[in-house]
């Protein structure tokens, strides 16, 4: 995790690592439409670029940082709009801000979050825009890089210091059923398989027990 001090001498957090920084640093252009869950020197090197931005995040201390960052380097601040609160109770009544050029996921990372954040902003973003999913290697983000790895639409670019991917939309984003999202169908199948099998050997050896087990899971508690 990478650090800076603010004006005052306070030390900030960095999320991002540094080869994803360098990465926004070469990609963002003037009048792009960006959008980040957490904040941090992201949020500086889209303001940098002179990105139409918009952050979200819990923390009234990061933005009061990133703001007083902003003015120290000479920033424009009126070109970011900063939401103070949870980003699974923002992004769902967000205003406007439409066809995104790059989405940061780098929010909350306890489970379902990164997900819920992906849901929310897959829409977003239009086909051809990046995305940006920080720590995939926690289990969180490993689940969501794993289902964009075979995921119709969408194609994973590279990953940076085993921690950043970069993620493209290659198609309009659509809410698929289980059956027709490849990892979910290949990490399913075999457990419904055994859960099949079992089912049938208990048939075998003691019918009417399955049979009564099934009755007894069908009443309410």
């Amino acid at each position: 995790m990478d650090q800076s001090k603010g004006r005052t001498g306070e030390r900030l957090q960095w999320e991002a690592g540094n080869l994803a920084l360098t990465w926004l640093q070469l990609h963002l252009r003037p009048g792009m439409h960006t959008l980040e869950t957490g904040c941090g020197q992201s949020t500086l090197a889209c303001l940098q670029a002179d990105c139409i931005h918009e952050v979200i995040t819990p923390s009234a201390d990061e933005i009061a940082s990133i703001q007083r960052a902003a003015v120290q380097r000479g920033l424009d601040l009126s070109l970011v709009r900063f939401h103070h609160g949870l980003s699974q109770d923002i992004l769902p009544h967000l205003k406007g801000h439409e066809d995104l050029d790059v989405a940061i996921i780098d929010g909350g990372h306890g489970f379902p979050l990164p997900g819920v954040d992906w849901l929310y902003m897959a829409p977003r973003l239009k086909v051809g825009g990046k995305m940006l999913i920080d720590d995939v290697d926690l289990w969180t983000g490993k689940i969501l890089l794993d289902v964009l790895r075979r995921e119709p639409g969408w194609r994973v670019n590279k990953i940076l210091h085993g921690r950043t991917a970069i993620v493209t939309k290659m198609a309009p984003f659509v809410v698929r059923d289980w059956r027709q999202q490849p990892t979910v169908v290949a990490r399913s199948w075999l457990p419904q398989a055994w859960r099949k099998f079992t089912i049938s050997v208990q048939m075998l050896v003691d019918p009417m027990e399955v049979t009564a087990t099934s009755d007894r899971s069908s009443f309410p508690r």
